[in-house]
């Protein structure tokens, strides 16, 4: 068969004319998912994170970002991610295809923004965990986005917040399945109760139990604001969504444009710790102008009940990670 050179006219002159190469690549577009609202900050970094990769990649590589679990709640998300048929995500990761992603909230694994900032970054000993994790299900840990650290709300005071040794005579609740946070808040001298999510106000109004751990100051002042008397800021474990990528998805974008992907995580990342302690900070001052008392903890008490809970609490809760993972969790703390 022939074919006509008037066929091959307007694509030589495209050539020419430098408007196409015949070895260049069709742009990518990449779909983003996040729980995060809208207007909510992680929604913000994950379209700002979007905005510069097409900018340094001149629009060869695109990235669409759909917010509120637009894509399904992220148990979904994260299946959905290991199949391809989403490529990122900026959310937590399931202990339900891997019980090791219980790390997310291990307790002290760096309780100072400092060593959460060194430890999640690209190379620390955090981010290298999970990489290795995850990359069994087809995934690559591109960086985090720290939401604050944790604490714990009462509708009641403390009696001794600061000594890790007393009794405090409180109830508090955990999460169903937070068996680090309960054996942890037992070894601080509290008693512990689980209740569902749906019913933890009604719970904490009534006094069937008197306090929450395992989320930040801001979940705090946005669901229990009215019926909290005292906020201990713990530092117990950095809430973060982890910012993460199919591997084939990854892999199918020309050698340079990955490593923008990955540079670009990198400084949504740093940035965000920039920005994180200075949060945390505005949301216990707002929790103070509520008449909450709030308790804080220099470096140094941070450090005393780090390792309290590091010498009594990890051997109790070692088999949430594994052996091999508690191995160079405990080599790396010792290293620090």
């Amino acid at each position: 068969m022939t074919t006509s050179p008037s066929r091959w006219l307007p694509l030589a002159l495209a050539v020419a004319l430098g408007g196409v190469s015949l070895g260049a690549q069709a742009a990518t577009s990449l779909r983003l998912s996040t729980l995060f609202a809208p207007d909510e900050s992680g929604t913000q970094a994950a379209e700002e994170l979007a905005a510069r990769v097409a900018e340094r990649t001149e629009g060869e590589v695109t990235i669409d970002v759909y917010p509120a679990s637009q894509l399904g709640d992220w148990t979904e998300v994260h299946a959905q991610l290991m199949q391809g048929a989403v490529d990122m995500a900026i959310q937590p990761l399931s202990t339900n295809v891997n019980p090791q992603m219980a790390i997310a909230w291990f307790p002290y694994l760096a309780p100072t923004y400092a060593e959460a900032r060194e430890a999640y970054s690209a190379n620390g000993y955090v981010a290298d965990l999970v990489g290795d994790m995850i990359d069994e299900q087809n995934l690559a840990l591109l960086g985090v986005y720290p939401a604050g650290m944790g604490g714990a709300g009462f509708a009641a005071e403390v009696p001794s917040p600061k000594d890790p040794d007393a009794e405090q005579g409180l109830r508090v609740r955990v999460w169903p399945g937070g068996t680090t946070h309960r054996t942890m808040m037992e070894r601080l001298g509290f008693e512990v109760a689980t209740v569902p999510w749906a019913e933890l106000y009604t719970s904490m109004q009534t006094g069937v139990v008197d306090g929450q751990i395992g989320g930040t100051a801001e979940m705090t002042m946005a669901n229990f604001a009215d019926i909290t008397e005292t906020w201990v800021q713990y530092n117990d474990h950095l809430e973060l969504a982890w910012i993460v990528i199919n591997q084939q998805s990854l892999t199918r974008l020309a050698p340079e444009y990955q490593e923008v992907v990955r540079d670009v995580a990198q400084e949504i990342t740093m940035e965000r710790f920039e920005e994180v302690q200075a949060a945390d900070q505005a949301q216990l001052e707002s929790m103070r102008e509520a008449g909450i008392t709030v308790v804080t903890f220099s470096d140094e008490e941070l450090t005393q009940f780090a390792d309290v809970v590091r010498q009594d609490v990890w051997p109790e809760i070692a088999d949430e990670l594994g052996e091999e993972v508690m191995q160079r969790l405990e080599a790396a703390v010792a290293a620090d």
